[in-house]
């Protein structure tokens, strides 16, 4: 029940216990996996269920966070209030606009000049904190139904919040399970969006890349669905279902196949990256990593998309898109802008 899940989660908070919650999408249940320490993990246990959180990069700064508690609540939707409409002009930034379409340009002329097929640049932008961060939860939560949603905090690390239509990959049972994930536009109820040549073409990028690194690692008997429109938020997006089946392996061998995927890096890979760690001149720490948790026989990762930093009076929202030769700078900012508005109205 909602009345005993934010009492819970306020205790921990609290008492500075790191945890990770995750509502997977279109379910009521609520899992909290919690240490009784503040401990920061490293290194996965042995023979433990723990979740795990990762930074984009491959690096040291991995947080698993042992299930030394592992709780679960059933929460129904609150009807969502009226949400106070934003207007698109109060999220753009006259110097940010230009930055950001300076470096789309940039990327454009690498693109029709290089190997370089596809780069993802990103950018973060800071609000004003006007709620509480449970309030944040419960709002995203009941605005965000068909979205994986979670609340991570380690008190070495600090909070973090978001609501991903994206699913990295899910192994159970010898049965590997993942999506390609790309292009973006705005939903509009009851009408048919027509997916341009760009949306398209860079949906079959990710797809065949993903089905590709699978069949490096081993994977066998590899199928992917036909290529469907997803509604995430007030978002809508292009996606492909992929399954495999896989040996008795550490998942984690088939996370680093994947990760970072085309979604959100580009591809090729190493030259995609290079370009991001080049020209992107910020950090985007655990924005576009992974997050998940892993069970004896099971284990569901996510990509951390739509998703925020949290501060006491503050919090940093982090977008993004995917840019190809045939991008148009402009609309790749609005883009962007788009994807703040669906995290901005649940502050």
């Amino acid at each position: 029940m909602r009345e005993n899940l934010f009492p819970y989660l306020a205790d921990l908070l609290e008492k500075q216990l790191p945890f990770l919650l995750l509502r997977t999408a279109n379910t009521h249940r609520v899992r909290v996996v919690s240490q009784r320490d503040q401990k920061w993990y490293t290194t996965a246990p042995d023979n433990m269920t723990y979740a795990v959180f990762s930074e984009f990069q491959k690096s040291e700064n991995h947080v698993f966070i042992i299930a030394e508690d592992d709780q679960y609540f059933t929460i129904n939707n609150n009807q969502s209030p009226a949400v106070q409409e934003i207007n698109r002009l109060d999220l753009m930034e006259e110097v940010e606009q230009h930055r950001y379409v300076k470096l789309v340009e940039k990327a454009v002329t690498m693109l029709k000049d290089t190997p370089l097929k596809k780069v993802v640049l990103s950018r973060k932008q800071r609000f004003l904190k006007k709620a509480s961060d449970l309030k944040i939860l419960s709002n995203l939560l009941d605005q965000y139904t068909e979205a994986n949603c979670y609340f991570f905090y380690h008190p070495q690390v600090g909070k973090w919040m978001g609501a991903t239509p994206e699913v990295l990959l899910s192994v159970k049972d010898g049965k590997l399970q993942t999506m390609s994930l790309a292009g973006t536009a705005i939903y509009k109820e009851n009408h048919l969006h027509h997916w341009g040549k760009k949306e398209l073409q860079e949906q079959e990028l990710v797809t065949d890349f993903i089905i590709d690194h699978l069949h490096k690692k081993g994977a066998k008997d590899i199928r992917k669905s036909e290529v469907t429109t997803v509604q995430a938020g007030n978002l809508i997006h292009l996606r492909t279902d992929i399954s495999a089946s896989v040996s008795a392996e550490d998942s984690s061998n088939f996370i680093d196949a994947l990760h970072p995927t085309p979604a959100v890096c580009g591809m090729p890979r190493n030259q995609a990256l290079k370009f991001i760690l080049q020209h992107e001149n910020y950090e985007r720490s655990f924005y576009t990593g992974y997050l998940g948790i892993v069970d004896e026989c099971t284990a569901n990762y996510f990509v951390n998309l739509r998703c925020m930093q949290l501060y006491d009076q503050e919090v940093d929202l982090y977008v993004g898109g995917g840019v190809t030769a045939s991008s148009n700078p402009q609309a790749e900012y609005e883009e962007t802008v788009n994807k703040l508005l669906t995290m901005k109205k649940v502050l």
